[in-house]
């Protein structure tokens, strides 16, 4: 089961650390009829999304009572694009898959995207859990990067969460799948 077309009253925080002590500032709601409003308000903002894209197998971030992202997520039959890749790598496929992040161009670099993947690890916990596969950029070292085309999230973040590597998915060094178990 995704988000698509949920009306759950999930609203799960994360917490940030201001003045030394951990507050939550970006909570976690699943897309449904109650946040579309709030949804069409982020794509019209950006005049549409990575060239028109309306992916809504996912769940919004909140700062308060503004939408700054989200994280799509969902099992592989609802998410079947690049799965050939894992037979090339001997792997199997995971139960659930994050496939893309948005975050709004005036909360980029705030830590959006990483509450947007705890609140992904939340709601997969909430559904039973099982293997969650990730498939961050490699980005390049010592270059500057347009935080706008790290639509797969960084590795970086995806180890401070628990996942570990499993290796490039396709031809593309500069795509990794990376792994983690959740319990429910």
């Amino acid at each position: 089961m995704t988000t698509r077309g949920a009306d759950s009253k999930s609203d799960l925080t994360s917490p940030t650390k201001q003045g030394g002590q951990l507050k939550a500032r970006f909570s976690v709601r699943e897309l449904g009829s109650a946040t579309w409003p709030d949804f069409e308000r982020m794509v019209e903002k950006h005049n549409g999304v990575w060239g028109g894209c309306w992916c809504t197998f996912f769940h919004l971030t909140y700062d308060g009572p503004d939408v700054v992202g989200w994280c799509q997520f969902g099992p592989p039959p609802e998410l079947p694009g690049r799965m050939s890749g894992y037979g090339k790598m001997d792997v199997a496929p995971p139960d659930w898959r994050t496939t893309c992040f948005f975050v709004d161009r005036d909360h980029r670099r705030a830590g959006v995207a990483k509450a947007a993947l705890e609140g992904a690890l939340g709601f997969i916990a909430a559904r039973g859990g099982g293997t969650v596969d990730g498939y961050p950029k490699a980005l390049p070292r010592g270059k500057p990067y347009s935080s706008s085309f790290i639509w797969g999230g960084t590795e970086s973040m995806y180890a401070e969460l628990g996942f570990r590597p499993l290796g490039a998915l396709g031809t593309s060094n500069r795509v990794k799948v990376m792994r983690k178990v959740v319990l429910s």
